[in-house]
């Protein structure tokens, strides 16, 4: 049996009380986050600046320069839950998983914050690829491999916004959301790409006094066909 609760990330103001419904809950959501961006990294030994205007704009990267192999690390696709803007509901299911009851609603980011790492976790150069996606989200649940690892009974201080570094940025960026330490997933459908992406060359060395270089950015358009 899937995990009983629901969560919808939107304006506050659409966040529905009482009892509920699914297709309300869907409308809700649907006034939420809107936008994502993919994201890979690849590592990039040897890479030189000007080779990143050559690089494909849908990130299928599989060697660069011929021989040289480049190994992907990263491929996600990371939704902008704006924290800031939006607020929280939580919904339970009853026997009839069609029919919900909120049990708590609250801004965003009242929730509790955890850091988290991502991509890369190791010293070196490498290959970054981004494209902003247009998508839309149903209501999130709890992954289904974790549905036993979390409580049934619903409390607040379970829902922890995880914030990382991703790439070469130098800001956090919330990447997701947990509930009771468990991943809560958001079904995507129609993601649209913008035509342009970005590839970046940065370089880690923890043990520098800048442990972070951003060698070259280069904008590369989608070409007609």
């Amino acid at each position: 049996m899937a995990h009983p609760l629901v969560f919808v990330i939107a304006p506050a103001e659409v966040l529905p009380g009482g009892e509920t419904s699914w297709d309300t809950l869907l409308a809700a959501q649907r006034q939420g986050p809107a936008s994502a961006f993919a994201l890979r990294l690849f590592t990039a030994s040897g890479t030189a600046a000007d080779q990143l205007s050559a690089l494909p704009w849908d990130g299928s990267l599989d060697a660069l320069g011929g021989s040289q192999q480049r190994r992907l690390i990263c491929d996600a696709v990371i939704p902008l839950f704006d924290p800031q803007g939006n607020a929280m509901g939580v919904y339970q299911r009853g026997s009839d998983p069609n029919n919900l009851t909120c049990l708590d609603r609250f801004p965003l980011l009242e929730a509790s914050n955890e850091t988290c790492w991502f991509y890369p976790t190791h010293d070196g150069t490498f290959l970054s690829w981004k494209r902003t996606l247009a998508l839309a989200l149903e209501p999130g649940v709890v992954a289904k491999e974790a549905e036993e690892k979390v409580p049934g009974s619903y409390e607040r201080s379970h829902v922890t916004l995880l914030w990382s570094l991703l790439a070469d940025d130098e800001s956090l960026t919330c990447v997701g959301l947990t509930y009771g330490g468990q991943r809560i997933e958001w079904r995507q459908s129609g993601p649209q790409p913008e035509s342009n992406a970005i590839w970046g060359l940065f370089t880690v060395d923890t043990q520098a006094e800048v442990s972070l270089t951003v060698d070259a950015c280069e904008t590369v358009v989608q070409q007609a066909t």
